[in-house]
């Protein structure tokens, strides 16, 4: 029996019930037939902001010696990279940005070919989540497939956003289809 690819869900919400977390995994459920499934919650780890220092600049690979050391094997491990975050302050929110800037250094090639996507969740404006990882994914040159966005406030609210639940069953279809596509297309080259 083959072994079935991975698929990680990157979760910026400082909240594990939050809007963010549901929404991924309503996501995650549907993917876990296909795929085996990594849930990483950003809160839980000890993620340092990029010091600037240069040194993965030579060295592809991060001086900081801190979480992401055990999360950038993952990232090269998994066929799929799923990222969620609520949207603080009109962005991405400081978990997420924060694990963004230490894979300055996988920008070069190491993700291309991976299937990439997100989930932003916010009250009402969005504000540059959007771009922000719209952005990300096409400087880690993954095979981008459009996100989710979600609106809620209060904890379930996401769940009664009928338009992001029909979303996550789109984006779901997309992530199975490209990957099975991928595995096919590698099997006729066998």
């Amino acid at each position: 029996m083959m072994e079935k690819k991975k698929a990680i869900g990157i979760i910026g919400s400082p909240r594990k019930n939050g809007n963010t977390t549901l929404l991924t995994n309503e996501l995650l459920d549907l993917l876990k037939d296909s795929f085996e499934i990594e849930k990483i919650f950003l809160k839980d780890l000890n993620i340092n902001p990029c010091e600037e220092c240069y040194h993965c600049m030579e060295n592809e690979e991060c001086s900081i010696k801190d979480d992401m050391q055990v999360l950038y094997p993952k990232l090269k491990e998994a066929q799929v990279i799923i990222l969620s975050s609520p949207i603080f302050m009109g962005g991405v929110n400081s978990y997420m940005r924060a694990f963004m800037e230490r894979t300055w250094h996988l920008r070069k090639g190491q993700l291309k070919g991976k299937t990439g996507s997100y989930i932003i969740v916010g009250r009402r404006d969005i504000g540059s989540g959007t771009n922000e990882m719209e952005e990300y994914l096409s400087r880690l040159q993954v095979n981008k497939i459009a996100g989710v966005l979600g609106f809620g406030f209060y904890e379930g609210d996401v769940l009664k956003d009928e338009e992001a639940l029909k979303n996550i069953q789109r984006l779901s279809s997309q992530i199975i289809s490209l990957n099975q596509n991928k595995s096919e297309t590698i099997n006729q080259l066998l």
